[in-house]
Protein backbone atom coordinates (compact mmCIF):
# COMPACT_ATOMS: atom_id res chain seq x y z
CA UNK A 1 0.00 0.00 0.00
CA UNK A 2 1.55 3.44 -0.89
CA UNK A 3 4.35 2.15 -2.43
CA UNK A 4 4.69 5.06 -4.79
CA UNK A 5 5.23 7.51 -1.50
CA UNK A 6 8.84 8.78 -0.42
CA UNK A 7 9.95 6.44 2.54
CA UNK A 8 9.28 9.53 5.48
CA UNK A 9 6.01 10.38 3.79
CA UNK A 10 4.76 6.88 3.78
CA UNK A 11 5.73 6.35 7.61
CA UNK A 12 3.93 9.56 8.56
CA UNK A 13 1.12 8.69 6.40
CA UNK A 14 0.68 4.93 7.96
CA UNK A 15 1.32 6.40 11.28
CA UNK A 16 -1.49 8.52 11.01
CA UNK A 17 -4.45 6.11 11.60
CA UNK A 18 -5.40 2.67 11.30
CA UNK A 19 -7.70 3.01 8.73
CA UNK A 20 -6.78 5.73 5.87
CA UNK A 21 -9.36 7.04 3.37
CA UNK A 22 -7.50 9.98 2.22
CA UNK A 23 -3.73 11.52 1.60
CA UNK A 24 -3.81 15.13 0.45
CA UNK A 25 -0.04 16.65 -0.42
CA UNK A 26 0.07 20.27 -1.45
CA UNK A 27 3.19 22.27 -2.52
CA UNK A 28 4.37 24.48 0.24
CA UNK A 29 1.56 22.83 2.74
CA UNK A 30 1.70 20.57 5.81
CA UNK A 31 0.51 16.57 4.63
CA UNK A 32 -3.16 16.43 5.39
CA UNK A 33 -5.05 12.81 6.42
CA UNK A 34 -8.19 11.52 6.32
CA UNK A 35 -8.81 8.31 8.44
CA UNK A 36 -11.07 6.23 11.03
CA UNK A 37 -10.99 7.03 14.79
CA UNK A 38 -12.64 6.20 17.02
CA UNK A 39 -15.28 5.36 14.81
CA UNK A 40 -15.55 8.76 13.04
CA UNK A 41 -13.94 9.88 10.30
CA UNK A 42 -11.64 12.62 11.47
CA UNK A 43 -8.78 14.23 9.66
CA UNK A 44 -4.95 15.34 10.52
CA UNK A 45 -2.95 17.76 9.69
CA UNK A 46 0.78 16.47 9.79
CA UNK A 47 4.35 18.85 10.38
CA UNK A 48 5.92 18.20 7.08
CA UNK A 49 5.92 20.80 4.43
CA UNK A 50 5.78 19.28 1.22
CA UNK A 51 8.39 20.37 -1.86
CA UNK A 52 8.07 20.26 -5.68
CA UNK A 53 10.55 17.68 -5.50
CA UNK A 54 8.32 15.48 -3.42
CA UNK A 55 5.26 15.79 -5.73
CA UNK A 56 7.62 14.78 -8.95
CA UNK A 57 8.79 12.00 -6.92
CA UNK A 58 5.26 10.40 -6.62
CA UNK A 59 4.16 11.09 -10.16
CA UNK A 60 7.43 9.60 -11.45
CA UNK A 61 6.79 6.46 -9.20
CA UNK A 62 3.47 6.14 -10.26
CA UNK A 63 4.07 6.24 -13.87
CA UNK A 64 6.82 3.60 -13.04
CA UNK A 65 9.36 6.79 -14.19
CA UNK A 66 7.75 6.89 -17.53
CA UNK A 67 5.06 9.84 -17.27
CA UNK A 68 4.95 8.87 -21.15
CA UNK A 69 3.42 5.49 -20.52
CA UNK A 70 0.50 6.83 -18.67
CA UNK A 71 0.52 9.50 -20.65
CA UNK A 72 -3.56 9.15 -21.07
CA UNK A 73 -4.29 8.89 -17.50
CA UNK A 74 -2.24 12.54 -16.49
CA UNK A 75 -4.15 13.87 -19.39
CA UNK A 76 -7.52 12.87 -17.38
CA UNK A 77 -5.95 14.32 -14.32
CA UNK A 78 -5.83 11.06 -12.25
CA UNK A 79 -3.97 7.84 -12.19
CA UNK A 80 -4.71 4.85 -10.40
CA UNK A 81 -1.78 2.87 -8.84
CA UNK A 82 -1.13 -1.29 -9.19
CA UNK A 83 -2.62 -1.75 -5.82
CA UNK A 84 -6.06 0.47 -6.39
CA UNK A 85 -4.86 3.97 -4.97
CA UNK A 86 -6.57 6.66 -7.02
CA UNK A 87 -4.59 10.29 -7.28
CA UNK A 88 -6.34 13.17 -8.32
CA UNK A 89 -3.62 15.26 -10.01
CA UNK A 90 -3.45 19.13 -10.13
CA UNK A 91 -0.84 21.15 -12.00
CA UNK A 92 -0.27 23.02 -15.44
CA UNK A 93 -2.71 21.41 -17.75
CA UNK A 94 -1.20 21.82 -21.59
CA UNK A 95 -3.41 22.42 -24.29
CA UNK A 96 -3.57 22.68 -28.44
CA UNK A 97 -6.49 24.06 -29.08
CA UNK A 98 -9.33 22.19 -27.55
CA UNK A 99 -6.58 19.16 -27.01
CA UNK A 100 -4.68 18.67 -24.03
CA UNK A 101 -1.62 17.13 -24.71
CA UNK A 102 0.37 17.21 -21.35
CA UNK A 103 0.24 17.92 -18.00
CA UNK A 104 3.48 20.13 -16.02
CA UNK A 105 4.24 21.75 -13.03
CA UNK A 106 2.64 19.37 -10.96
CA UNK A 107 1.52 21.24 -7.68
CA UNK A 108 -1.10 18.64 -5.51
CA UNK A 109 -2.14 14.85 -5.24
CA UNK A 110 -5.68 13.75 -4.00
CA UNK A 111 -4.86 9.74 -2.60
CA UNK A 112 -8.05 7.94 -2.14
CA UNK A 113 -7.47 4.54 -1.01
CA UNK A 114 -10.03 2.05 -2.16
CA UNK A 115 -11.67 -0.52 1.18
CA UNK A 116 -13.66 -3.49 0.54
CA UNK A 117 -16.52 -3.63 3.14
CA UNK A 118 -18.21 -7.14 2.50
CA UNK A 119 -22.08 -7.13 3.21
CA UNK A 120 -22.79 -3.35 2.77
CA UNK A 121 -25.00 -3.23 0.23
CA UNK A 122 -26.80 -6.95 1.68
CA UNK A 123 -29.96 -4.61 3.23
CA UNK A 124 -30.36 -3.15 -0.11
CA UNK A 125 -29.69 -6.80 -1.98
CA UNK A 126 -32.47 -8.75 0.61
CA UNK A 127 -35.31 -6.28 -0.85
CA UNK A 128 -35.02 -7.81 -4.30
CA UNK A 129 -36.51 -10.60 -5.29
CA UNK A 130 -34.99 -10.37 -8.82
CA UNK A 131 -31.83 -8.57 -10.44
CA UNK A 132 -32.46 -5.02 -11.05
CA UNK A 133 -30.82 -2.26 -12.63
CA UNK A 134 -29.55 0.20 -9.97
CA UNK A 135 -28.35 3.74 -9.80
CA UNK A 136 -26.01 4.32 -6.63
CA UNK A 137 -26.02 8.22 -5.94
CA UNK A 138 -23.77 10.22 -3.47
CA UNK A 139 -21.59 12.79 -2.84
CA UNK A 140 -18.29 12.40 -3.71
CA UNK A 141 -16.20 10.17 -1.11
CA UNK A 142 -19.41 8.65 0.60
CA UNK A 143 -19.14 5.04 -0.28
CA UNK A 144 -20.12 4.32 -4.12
CA UNK A 145 -17.61 2.45 -5.17
CA UNK A 146 -17.74 0.07 -2.73
CA UNK A 147 -21.07 -0.12 -2.52
CA UNK A 148 -21.33 -0.98 -6.33
CA UNK A 149 -18.29 -3.48 -5.58
CA UNK A 150 -20.43 -5.82 -2.75
CA UNK A 151 -23.63 -5.54 -5.11
CA UNK A 152 -21.91 -6.83 -7.74
CA UNK A 153 -20.46 -9.95 -5.71
CA UNK A 154 -23.90 -10.45 -4.57
CA UNK A 155 -24.99 -10.49 -8.33
CA UNK A 156 -22.42 -12.80 -9.08
CA UNK A 157 -22.80 -15.14 -6.03
CA UNK A 158 -26.03 -15.37 -4.91
CA UNK A 159 -28.54 -14.45 -7.99
CA UNK A 160 -25.65 -16.34 -10.22
CA UNK A 161 -25.30 -14.03 -13.06
CA UNK A 162 -22.08 -13.36 -15.09
CA UNK A 163 -21.60 -9.53 -14.00
CA UNK A 164 -19.20 -7.69 -15.98
CA UNK A 165 -17.24 -4.57 -14.72
CA UNK A 166 -16.14 -1.82 -16.81
CA UNK A 167 -13.65 -0.46 -14.49
CA UNK A 168 -12.29 2.63 -16.59
CA UNK A 169 -9.77 3.61 -13.71
CA UNK A 170 -9.13 0.29 -12.17
CA UNK A 171 -10.94 1.22 -8.84
CA UNK A 172 -13.29 -1.42 -8.70
CA UNK A 173 -10.99 -4.65 -8.92
CA UNK A 174 -7.91 -2.78 -8.11
CA UNK A 175 -5.92 -4.71 -10.50
CA UNK A 176 -7.09 -8.03 -8.89
CA UNK A 177 -7.08 -6.83 -4.93
CA UNK A 178 -10.36 -7.35 -4.09
CA UNK A 179 -13.20 -10.03 -5.26
CA UNK A 180 -15.53 -9.38 -7.52
CA UNK A 181 -17.58 -12.55 -7.57
CA UNK A 182 -17.24 -16.30 -9.18
CA UNK A 183 -18.63 -15.36 -11.90
CA UNK A 184 -17.00 -11.81 -12.94
CA UNK A 185 -15.28 -10.17 -15.50
CA UNK A 186 -13.26 -7.09 -16.00
CA UNK A 187 -12.10 -4.71 -18.62
CA UNK A 188 -10.20 -2.29 -17.37
CA UNK A 189 -8.90 1.12 -18.26
CA UNK A 190 -11.33 1.40 -21.17
CA UNK A 191 -14.05 4.06 -21.71
CA UNK A 192 -17.47 3.30 -20.25
CA UNK A 193 -18.86 3.72 -23.79
CA UNK A 194 -16.70 0.92 -25.29
CA UNK A 195 -16.87 -1.09 -21.90
CA UNK A 196 -20.98 -1.37 -22.41
CA UNK A 197 -20.73 -2.06 -26.33
CA UNK A 198 -17.90 -4.15 -26.50
CA UNK A 199 -19.22 -6.30 -23.56
CA UNK A 200 -22.99 -6.92 -24.96
CA UNK A 201 -21.41 -7.56 -28.10
CA UNK A 202 -18.59 -10.39 -27.08
CA UNK A 203 -18.72 -10.85 -23.18
CA UNK A 204 -22.44 -11.79 -22.67
CA UNK A 205 -23.08 -10.66 -19.83
CA UNK A 206 -25.93 -10.61 -17.75
CA UNK A 207 -25.02 -7.45 -15.46
CA UNK A 208 -22.60 -4.84 -16.36
CA UNK A 209 -21.15 -2.22 -13.57
CA UNK A 210 -19.25 0.95 -13.74
CA UNK A 211 -19.04 3.92 -11.63
CA UNK A 212 -19.13 7.47 -12.44
CA UNK A 213 -21.87 8.03 -15.16
CA UNK A 214 -20.45 11.59 -16.36
CA UNK A 215 -20.61 12.04 -19.57
CA UNK A 216 -22.81 12.03 -22.87
CA UNK A 217 -21.05 8.99 -23.77
CA UNK A 218 -21.03 7.07 -20.41
CA UNK A 219 -25.05 7.68 -20.43
CA UNK A 220 -25.42 6.27 -24.02
CA UNK A 221 -23.60 3.19 -23.26
CA UNK A 222 -25.86 2.40 -20.27
CA UNK A 223 -28.41 2.74 -22.32
CA UNK A 224 -27.16 0.78 -24.94
CA UNK A 225 -26.81 -1.80 -22.47
CA UNK A 226 -30.34 -2.04 -20.65
CA UNK A 227 -32.42 -1.38 -24.37
CA UNK A 228 -30.09 -4.71 -24.97
CA UNK A 229 -31.41 -6.42 -22.37
CA UNK A 230 -28.47 -6.56 -19.82
CA UNK A 231 -29.12 -5.38 -16.53
CA UNK A 232 -27.08 -1.89 -15.47
CA UNK A 233 -25.83 -1.16 -11.87
CA UNK A 234 -24.13 2.59 -12.06
CA UNK A 235 -23.42 5.46 -9.79
CA UNK A 236 -23.70 8.90 -10.23
CA UNK A 237 -22.53 12.33 -7.84
CA UNK A 238 -25.40 13.61 -6.44
CA UNK A 239 -26.48 14.90 -2.93
CA UNK A 240 -30.41 14.45 -3.77
CA UNK A 241 -32.72 13.08 -6.26
CA UNK A 242 -33.77 16.67 -6.75
CA UNK A 243 -29.94 17.49 -7.86
CA UNK A 244 -29.61 14.79 -9.62
CA UNK A 245 -32.39 14.58 -12.30
CA UNK A 246 -31.04 18.74 -13.28
CA UNK A 247 -28.13 16.72 -14.39
CA UNK A 248 -30.08 16.21 -18.60
CA UNK A 249 -28.30 13.14 -19.36
CA UNK A 250 -28.49 11.23 -16.17
CA UNK A 251 -32.46 12.45 -16.46
CA UNK A 252 -32.49 11.49 -19.76
CA UNK A 253 -31.79 7.56 -19.25
CA UNK A 254 -33.65 7.50 -15.54
CA UNK A 255 -36.78 8.91 -17.75
CA UNK A 256 -36.07 6.11 -20.24
CA UNK A 257 -36.02 3.78 -17.39
CA UNK A 258 -32.36 2.27 -17.93
CA UNK A 259 -32.60 2.14 -13.83
CA UNK A 260 -35.33 0.40 -11.89
CA UNK A 261 -33.93 1.63 -8.33
CA UNK A 262 -32.18 4.55 -7.35
CA UNK A 263 -30.22 4.45 -3.64
CA UNK A 264 -28.89 7.50 -2.15
CA UNK A 265 -25.93 7.16 0.30
CA UNK A 266 -24.78 9.65 2.48
CA UNK A 267 -21.37 8.73 4.74
CA UNK A 268 -21.40 5.09 4.11
CA UNK A 269 -25.33 5.05 4.93
CA UNK A 270 -28.66 4.22 2.50
CA UNK A 271 -30.51 7.14 3.00
CA UNK A 272 -33.03 6.38 0.43
CA UNK A 273 -34.36 4.03 -1.82
CA UNK A 274 -36.84 5.28 -4.92
CA UNK A 275 -38.80 2.91 -7.43
CA UNK A 276 -37.69 4.97 -11.00
CA UNK A 277 -41.73 4.67 -12.15
CA UNK A 278 -42.56 6.92 -9.03
CA UNK A 279 -40.57 9.88 -10.47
Amino acid sequence: MLDFLPTKLKTLVLSSFRVIYEIRIRVGQDLTVKGLENQKVSVKRISYNISSDDVNKIVLSLTDFSLFSKEESLKRGIITSSNGERVGICGEFVYDGNKIIGVKNFTSLCIRLPHEVRGCSETFFNTLTYPKSVLVVSPPFHGKTTFLRDLGVNYADKFNLNVLYVDEKDELSANGKFYLGKNADVIRYSTKQFGFISGVRAINPDVIICDELITDEDCDGAEFSALSGVKVIASAHANSTENLLKKPNISRIIKNRVFDKIVILNNFEIIDCIDTESL
